[in-house]
Formats: structure tokens, sequence, C-alpha cells
């Protein structure tokens, strides 16, 4: 067993002034804001993943060590289902709680103040959204998905969709608080980054190179090889066998309605853009980030190369005599696997990760039903994909959604369906994906037929 050490995460050198006081501001507002409370619950989403659970283990921490007098719970509705996910949360956090999603009013009704990380209050994909629980009264919410146009915000609302992992922002508050962390938290902390940003080839900023390259020095290698490696039952094979053989290969034969743009989208991004400025995020993160993130957008898997020009805090700039963005774009197939009934919720996110390493797959589209709700995972290998605006077109007012340009998942509500029709619901969300992705008219290869 390696020596258990305690270290404080150093700063980037490049670290602004102005950006660390601003952290200090919402460490110090966070600090104010537990004062007096005896029960509080750090929240993570439904179906936690390792950055869910690294970053609510990192906020507890911080409180731990700032707020000794106050108690906090970690807590989750759902299921746990993905192996690695389990076996970390069995590590790391062994002392969290599930609460019922059917009884979650009244089993919250214990707390006395509420923290959500790696979510947001607008999102569907947390207890409070089956409780009366009043959105505007979370105390923190600290998450890194792209937020919807809503009023509804947590008293301190820090939302970064640039940065890759909700750990990453966790980092982050504990470097700037000066709190110590021991090699397991930092194991944890650097899975929660890797696993969300693919090894910093997804949705990568360089305050995500910064915690990851700095956190690798304090991991603890057998934990860190035991979650990555755990094993797996007999009947996980089986699943997979299932779903490879419910896999079908479409061609693109037309432009992807997907990419068309949305005006409602980018006037919300530039709302998200400029109340950073207001904070003092967005002049030192350009400084800071610009040449990093064009580097990992470049190196990244089906990125479309150097970028020929950056503007306004990274985005590619118009123009060049390169590939068309349209021609790049519209390379690669689309993989389309139906689950059918899942033994857990996040089964459809596990085989699309796996079907994404396939030779000229563009797009992966992973439906399942769990429960009485149809399950939906997206993946895409552009970066420029827009997956989650994919998965909110889809899920429509029948259901929730959301995601980044890669990778994006959402849930649509069938508690009246038979089984039956729950099934027929699932096949008839294909040709809607197909159609919005551009391949309305192909009938498809079966994976396990095509050469």
């Amino acid at each position: 067993m390696e020596e258990t050490l305690t270290a404080v995460l150093p700063l980037p050198e490049d670290y602004g002034g102005r950006r660390r006081s601003s952290i200090e501001r919402r460490v110090q507002q966070i600090l104010e804001l537990v004062e007096g409370k005896n029960n509080l619950l750090v929240l993570m989403h439904n179906d936690p993943d390792p950055d869910a659970i690294a970053s609510a283990r990192a906020l507890e921490e911080l409180l731990r060590i700032h707020a000794p007098a106050t108690g906090v719970t970690l807590g989750h509705g759902g299921i746990i289902g993905r192996a690695e996910n389990r076996t970390m949360a069995d590590e790391i956090v062994p002392h969290k709680v599930r609460i019922s999603q059917r009884a979650a009013a009244a089993e919250m009704s214990v707390y006395d103040g509420v923290m959500l990380v790696d979510t947001q209050p607008v999102a569907a994909n947390h207890l409070l959204w089956s409780t009366d629980y009043p959105g505007e009264e979370v105390l923190v919410a600290i998450d890194h998905h792209p937020p919807r146009r809503s009023q509804l915000r947590a008293k301190v609302h820090d939302v970064r969709p640039d940065v890759g992992a909700s750990s990453t922002l966790l980092c982050e508050y504990l470097a700037v608080a000066e709190v110590p962390i021991d090699r397991r938290l930092a194991t944890a902390l650097f899975y929660g980054i890797k696993s969300d940003t693919m090894g910093l080839s997804r949705q990568t900023s360089a305050l995500d190179i910064w915690a990851y390259s700095t956190l690798r020095h304090l991991v603890e290698t057998d934990l860190l090889n035991r979650i990555e490696h755990v094993q797996v039952p007999r009947t996980y094979f089986r699943s997979i066998s299932d779903a490879l053989a419910n896999t079908t290969i479409y061609t693109v034969s037309m432009p992807s309605a997907v990419d068309e743009e949305d005006e409602e989208e980018a006037e919300e991004a530039e709302e998200i853009l400029e109340e950073d400025e207001t904070d003092g995020y967005r002049s030192d993160l350009e400084r800071f980030d610009l040449d990093i993130i064009a580097l990992s957008r470049m190196l990244a898997p089906g990125s479309p190369g150097p970028p020929t020009g950056l503007e306004d805090g990274g985005e590619d700039a118009d123009g060049g005599d390169e590939e068309s963005e349209e021609e790049t774009e519209r390379a690669g197939d689309i993989a389309v696997s139906l689950l059918f009934d899942m033994p857990r919720p996040d089964m459809a996110a596990e085989v699309a990760d796996l079907l994404m390493r396939m030779e000229n797959v563009a797009w992966v589209v992973c439906l399942g039903i769990f429960q009485d709700q149809g399950v939906m995972s997206v993946r895409a290998s552009d970066s420029n994909a827009k997956a989650g605006r994919l998965v909110r077109i889809i899920a429509g007012r029948n259901g929730s959604a959301g995601g980044h340009n890669t990778m994006a998942g959402g849930r649509i509500h069938l508690p009246d369906k038979t089984p039956a029709e729950r099934i027929a619901e699932l096949h008839a969300l294909v040709p809607r994906f197909l159609k919005e992705l551009g391949a309305g008219n192909d009938m498809g290869v079966a994976l396990l037929e095509a050469e």
C-alpha cells in the first residue's frame, strides 16, 4: 500500500490575481451560506459518474476543512451501475446515501441546505426535479455542462461549459482555498477528469490540463488500477453481445439538420460569456487558455485539424481554403444500437462509448428502456457536432436531455405505456435520429453482417 500523503495543489503559474480573487469570493460565499446549517446535502445527479463522485467528495472535503461544524451528506437518486463507477463510489464515497426518487420529498426534508455538483437546478437529472424543492434555494451549483436558457440559478452558481469536468472546477476551489488533499481524493479527481475528457482529448481547457497534470503525481496507482480494470460478470458480456446484435450502420446521404444555426442557442451562449466576463473569468481565461485549447482541439480524435484562426475566446474563425467544414463534419457513418430492456440506465452510455471506437463512425446513438423511461445516449467524433442539441431536439417536451458537442444523453418518460408500447416508442426514435443526422432514406446494414 502506498504511503499516505497530503498536498495542497499549486495553482498554475499564469493564474491571474483577479481570477484568484473571484474564486476566493465564491469560497467565502459558500462558507457564509453554510454557517449555521446542521445537515447539508451535497447532491449528485441521479446516476453518478466518476466526475460527479469526485466532485462531491472534493466539496465535502472543502467543507470539512473550512466549515468543520457543518454536517455533510453525499447523496444521489438512481443507480450507480457501470462497474468502474460502482467500484470508484465504493472506494471513494462508501458513506454516500441513495435517496429513493419516489420518497425524495420526504427523505430530503431532513436537510437544511442542498448543494449540486456536476448538474444544475434547471436540469432534470437530479432528485430536486421530482420534488417541490425551490431551485432558487439551492445553495451551490458547480457544473461544466452547457446551461439551458433559464433564470433559475443557485445562490452560488458556477457553471463553465468551456471546462471539461466539474472535478477540474473543484480542483481550482481546493487549490485557492489551500485545502490539502490525500492520494485517494487526488485519484478520484484525476479519474473524474480523465473519464469526462477522454484523457484530455475531448472538451478540454487549459484548466483541465493543469488539474490533470498536477494530480497525476499524486495518484494512488493501485487504486486507479482497481477502478479502471475492475472485473465484470458474465451477464455483462451477454448484454454487450445483445447490443452488438441489435446495432445497425447507416450512411449519411444529406446535410444534417443539427448543424443548422440556432439563433436562440447563440444568444444564450453570448449571455453566458457576458456573465463570466463580469465575474472576471473571461479576460483571465483568454490569456491563459487560448493556445492550449487550440492545441487540444487540434489533437482530439475526429478533429478537422489545426484551426485557421482564433477569435473571441478560442472559437475557430470562419474562412480558410482547406476542406470545407460541411465536408469534414459529414464524413463517417451512424451506428444505432437498440438495447431494449436494460439492467441499469448507464448501459446505453457504456455501449455508446464502445461503438465510438469503430472505424469511420461519426455518430453513435444508443437507445434502451429502463423501468418506465426511454434512455438515449449519443456520441460524436467531431468536436463541433452539437450532440447535446440533437438529444434536446429528440427529447422535446416529453423528456429531458443535455450534454456537450461530442457526448449527450436524455430520457423520455413513458409512465403509462405497456412493455410492448415502450419498445414501439424506442423503434420510433430511430427514424427521427436518422432524419436529423441526414440519413433518413438509408436502410442500414446490420453491424454483424457488415463487411
